[in-house]
C-alpha cells in the first residue's frame, strides 16, 4: 500500500486503521477524474490488505467535497472518442463506489463541512457515516442536467425510502446533520471539525471483534441488503451520457456554472 495515490489522495496508518483523505486543495475539493482513479486504485489495494481492518474516508478539513468537478476537462472532452470509451469514463464513479462498498474492511465516511453530489454517493458506499455539526448533504444533480448516478439511488432508497429519496434528489433538499441522523443516513454527529476523531472512536468499538468476524459479518449483511441494487443502477452511466449530451443538460450546466 502506498502513502499517496494520484495528486490528491493520501493514506495514513494508525495501527489496523487506515485514514484515507482526498483533498485537492482547491475548487472546493471537487472530485476530478484523477481523484476518482486514485481512490479506485486505493480500493483495490485495500481489498488485498490483510493487516488493515478499519478504514476512515474523509475529504478536506472544512468541506468534504463539492462533488464531481464540472470544470474538469478530462470529464467533458470526449467528442472524438468512441461510445465504448465514453461509457468507460461514465462508469468510473459507479465502479469506484461499488469497490468501496465491497471492501472487506469496516468503513466510515468522516464528513466535515458540506458534502455534495458524487461525494455523497461515495459516502453512502461506506458502512457508516459521521457528520460534524457544520455539515450538510446536498444532491443538486437534476439542477445541473445530470442524473443521480454512481449507484447512489438504491443506497438512498434503502436508507430513507422511495418518497424521501425523490424529495432529496428531485427537489435538491439540503439535509442537515440532525436531519440525516433522524433519517438514519448517518450514525453519529461530531463537533465541528471532529468527524475523523468521532469516526475513530466509533471504529474503536468494533476493533474488539476478531478481524475475520468483522469481514464475514459485513459480507453477510451486504449480501442480504443489496441483492437488487445492481438491477436499479446498471444503466446509470448510460443515463449520464444521455443527460450530459442533451441540449437540456448543457443549458442546465451553463445556468449553474454562471450563477
Amino acid at each position: 500500500m502506498k502513502d499517496t495515490y494520484g495528486n490528491s489522495v493520501t493514506v495514513t496508518r494508525d495501527g489496523a486503521t487506515a485514514i484515507v483523505r482526498f483533498d485537492r486543495g482547491r475548487n472546493r475539493n471537487a472530485i476530478d477524474q484523477d481523484a476518482i482513479l486514485a481512490l479506485t486504485e486505493l480500493a483495490q489495494d485495500l481489498s488485498d490488505a490483510l493487516d488493515i481492518h478499519l478504514v476512515i474516508l474523509t475529504g478536506a478539513k472544512d468541506i468534504f467535497s463539492a462533488g464531481i468537478d464540472l470544470k474538469d476537462p478530462a470529464k467533458w472532452q470526449e467528442t472524438d472518442t468512441s461510445l465504448l470509451a465514453r461509457r468507460n469514463v461514465a462508469q468510473r464513479g459507479a465502479r469506484l463506489c461499488r469497490m468501496w462498498q465491497d471492501l472487506p474492511q469496516l468503513t466510515v465516511a468522516a464528513i466535515n463541512g458540506p458534502a455534495v453530489g458524487g461525494s455523497v454517493a461515495l459516502a453512502l458506499a461506506c458502512d457508516w457515516r459521521v457528520m460534524d455539526r457544520s455539515s450538510f448533504l446536498y444532491l443538486p444533480e437534476t439542477k445541473v442536467g445530470l442524473n443521480m448516478g454512481w449507484g447512489a439511488i438504491p443506497r438512498i432508497v434503502s436508507l430513507v425510502g422511495a418518497a424521501r429519496a425523490k424529495k432529496l434528489i428531485l427537489l435538491a433538499e439540503k439535509l442537515s446533520a440532525n436531519d440525516a441522523l433522524d433519517l438514519g443516513v448517518i450514525e453519529e454527529i461530531a463537533e465541528t471539525g471532529q468527524a475523523v476523531e468521532a469516526a475513530q472512536a466509533l471504529l474503536k468499538r468494533a476493533e474488539v471483534s476478531p478481524p475475520a468476524l468483522l469481514r464475514m459479518t459485513k459480507e453477510a449483511v451486504n449480501a442480504c441488503a443489496t441483492p437488487l441494487h445492481h438491477m436499479g443502477i446498471y444503466m446509470d452511466a448510460d443515463q449520464a451520457i444521455v443527460c450530459r449530451d442533451s441540449v437540456e443538460g448543457q443549458q442546465a450546466r451553463e445556468r449553474f456554472l454562471t450563477r
